[in-house]
């Protein structure tokens, strides 16, 4: 069977994945200039047609004995069109008035969440969708629920309200109920959770702002981007706060928000770090309990396998094997091919956490022993599946997910958060735990908490530091770019990569 061959060139990239899906796939592309061109996994069978695969309706019907008019102004409460009229937030862009004016028109203009939608019914969606034998992939509730505003709403939405992508809703809540209140004076006298009781979310600061990303970026109960979904062509997921705040375009004026303060950038990367490492824990402890019914009841129709691959590091499994690949790799990497690591990615955020915020924090240092407890639990036994062990699991992630909370709440009580970022504290960090550090993830982590802690407030928002330091952190990033035409990290030098981090002034 012939592998298929999809480009992922980041101009294709920038195309192809304008969603939240496949934004960790920006990501990586962007920051470490990735060009890979063939597709990592063996395409699945063509499957038939699931009957009942969950798409949703193109047309949300109105019940019986409902007020067609009624049922127009509950979706209104989701629709861009009523943000982005010109007397509200669609007017011309202009260098002379307040941005809120036109900030509609700068996220349609360049916001990819604008296009979330519309990538459905690109080939490649639509490929997915039907060797996952779930119905067209702009009806599927699973494609839509992060591709969409679907998930607000109780009810389907009309085709044109989840055209609008991932719309205004999908990070501001349902408006409507504050639609036509949050224009007039009396709103500004409002309490945040007089807001939030009316259904507005509060974006103001990194914890608000990652809270709601993480829902898509990071997945949740009813937002997975699992291993069969990956196996089928969706890039797998990854998220730094600080980082995608970076990227992609504001349509928000920075006065009196949080980009004002001077340790934006720090404060976000800590405070979203946590964050994420709270909805992995909270989805690792929703992936245990399945495992735990299905063990209870092995007939159910509805469990899903345990262990689920997405935790794990792809790089495990998908990469070379013969006596002369991969040499360098083999010997960067204690576990042997085909024992795969579980989260490289967020393990190395919690161990950078710990290093960057001081380990005077005992959530800090709670949270890191957390993961890094989890990882030897799921490393020594990765496909046992018995309930005891799903049950302990279930356990450590729930302390996970807590001390993550204490931890995403205390940085953003601090006055000021400062990222240690000295040569000196990483040198102790790698010192203390060298494997982790030979990893690809865990090296892609480090570059985005040394750009963090030199990217400064918000004159530098568009994460340009000075040229010596700017010289220094492109040399590192090219340490960490993939060979020409692959899609793996193959050949990845942790020590060029050590030698070039130490030199970042």
């Amino acid at each position: 069977m012939t592998k298929p061959k999809v480009p992922l060139q980041v101009e294709t990239i920038m195309q192809q994945s304008a969603h939240p899906g496949r934004s960790g796939a920006l990501l990586i592309a962007v920051l470490i200039v990735l060009c890979p061109t063939a597709a990592a996994v063996e395409p699945l069978p063509e499957p038939p047609s699931a009957p009942g695969a969950g798409p949703l309706p193109e047309i949300c019907p109105v019940p019986t004995g409902a007020n067609p008019l009624r049922a127009m102004e509950t979706a209104r409460g989701f629709s861009v069109s009523s943000c982005s009229s010109t007397a509200c937030h669609g007017g011309p862009k202009a260098g002379n008035h307040d941005v809120q004016s036109f900030a509609a028109t700068l996220w349609v203009d360049g916001d990819p969440h604008a296009r979330a939608y519309e990538v459905l019914h690109d080939p490649r969606s639509q490929r997915m969708a039907r060797l996952l034998g779930i119905g067209p992939a702009h009806q599927a509730r699973q494609c839509l629920a992060c591709h969409s505003v679907q998930a607000e709403s109780r009810a389907p939405l009309p085709k044109g309200v989840l055209a609008d992508g991932v719309g205004c809703a999908a990070c501001h809540g349902d408006a409507t109920q504050w639609e036509s209140r949050h224009f007039l004076p009396e709103w500004k006298m409002l309490s945040p959770a007089e807001r939030a009781s009316l259904g507005y979310r509060e974006l103001g600061s990194p914890r608000e702002r990652a809270d709601t990303c993480v829902r898509c970026h990071v997945g949740a109960s009813d937002r997975e981007v699992d291993h069969d979904l990956i196996a089928a062509g969706h890039p797998r997921l990854f998220f730094e706060l600080a980082t995608f705040q970076r990227l992609w375009p504001r349509h928000w004026s920075p006065r009196d928000r949080a980009e004002a303060a001077a340790d934006f950038t720090e404060r976000s990367w800590a405070v979203g770090q946590a964050a994420a490492l709270q909805a992995v824990a909270e989805l690792l402890d929703t992936r245990a309990q399945r495992a735990v019914r299905a063990v209870e009841k092995p007939m159910a129709a509805a469990a899903k396998p345990w262990p689920e691959f997405a935790e794990f590091d792809c790089y495990s499994c998908h990469r070379s094997l013969g006596p002369n690949a991969d040499v360098q790799d083999h010997r960067a990497r204690p576990r042997p091919p085909g024992a795969p690591t579980w989260q490289p990615w967020y393990v190395a955020a919690a161990l950078l956490l710990e290093n960057q915020v001081g380990t005077e924090s005992s959530a800090a240092r709670e949270l890191a022993a957390e993961f890094a407890e989890v990882r030897r639990l799921l490393d020594a036994g990765w496909a046992d599946a018995d309930e005891e062990r799903l049950r302990r699991i279930r356990f450590e992630a729930r302390g996970m997910a807590a001390a993550a909370d204490r931890l995403a709440t205390e940085l953003s009580a601090r006055p000021v958060v400062v990222l240690d970022g000295t040569p000196a504290s990483f040198d102790r960090m790698v010192a203390a735990r060298p494997d982790e550090w030979h990893r690809w993830d865990g090296a892609v982590q480090a570059l985005l908490a040394l750009e963090a802690s030199r990217a400064g407030g918000p004159a530098r928002h568009d994460g340009r530091p000075p040229p010596r330091v700017r010289s220094a952190l492109e040399a590192l990033r090219d340490s960490l770019r993939f060979p020409p035409g692959v899609d793996a990290p193959l050949g990845f030098d942790a020590e060029r990569f050590q030698r070039a981090r130490a030199d970042i002034p």
